[in-house]
């Protein structure tokens, strides 16, 4: 994972299943993007998938998101991710992945291109908001022309947002909660697909694990997620839906609240 220095390309790294490693993002300098104005962004990305890696004393949250070329034509891609909770992240690692014709996602082997970025106490007026909002700080990632144009070589481009948190604190239940930022593009909410949460460590697995959308207007239903290894079946009072049937609001999160068999 990078340092999260202005305008240096991320190191490229291997995502061990017992132990990640990574660089602290304190050290960086604090930047902002030229203020000249963006319009709207050329294209319609969507939360294809959300994925929470549980460790020891932290957890990994990656975002992967679509992003298919659209009526972009030419030019550099400046996106502003705001960040989750909980806590400023500890580290962040930005990709870009080509999404081969045909497919829905990248291969998760696929270890894509770092992407620079800088990091920003809001979003200035050269970035589009991708994920969270405006006004929270975050990172400008700069997907430069000849990158993204190679990237959607067959129509889809990916990008892979990993930030490392602080182990959240534990509430009265002994569980734990995670929010994660979602997004909105031109005013319209992204589409939310899969949701996932898996423990590092076995002897730490995930026993049970709720997702719902959170905020101001959030429609607060259980959203289905994948946990590995699967526990035994729960019995809900209401059953999960599909995030993609849920109804969202540009100004949703997601919380996802989990339990292991170590409190």
């Amino acid at each position: 994972m990078n340092r999260a220095r202005p305008r240096r390309s991320a190191a490229s790294f291997t995502f061990a299943f017992v132990a990640l490693s990574f660089v602290a993002l304190a050290g960086s300098r604090q930047t902002l993007a030229a203020a000249r104005p963006v319009g709207p962004l050329p294209l319609l990305p969507s939360v294809s998938r959300v994925k929470i890696r549980v460790e020891k004393d932290s957890v990994v949250v990656t975002h992967v998101v679509a992003l298919p070329r659209g009526e972009w034509k030419s030019g550099d891609l400046d996106l502003y991710v705001a960040h989750g909770a909980p806590g400023v992240p500890i580290a962040v690692d930005v990709r870009l992945h080509h999404v081969p014709d045909g497919a829905l996602e990248a291969d998760d082997a696929d270890v894509g291109e770092g992407v620079t970025y800088d990091r920003a106490p809001r979003a200035p007026e050269s970035a589009h908001p991708l994920l969270g909002r405006s006004r929270m700080a975050g990172i400008i990632a700069h997907v430069r022309d000849d990158r993204f144009r190679a990237a959607t070589a067959d129509g889809m481009a990916e990008l892979r947002v990993r930030s490392l948190h602080p182990l959240p604190a534990e509430d009265a239940t002994h569980g734990r909660e995670v929010r994660v930022r979602l997004g909105a593009s031109n005013g319209a909410p992204l589409t939310l697909g899969r949701l996932q949460i898996a423990a590092a460590d076995p002897k730490n697995e995930v026993v049970r694990a709720e997702a719902r959308l959170c905020g101001p207007d959030a429609e607060a239903r259980l959203l289905s997620i994948a946990v590995t290894p699967k526990p035994p079946p729960a019995n809900p009072a209401e059953a999960p839906i599909a995030p993609v049937l849920s109804v969202r609001h540009a100004t949703d999160d997601l919380c996802v609240t989990y339990w292991t068999r170590t409190p």
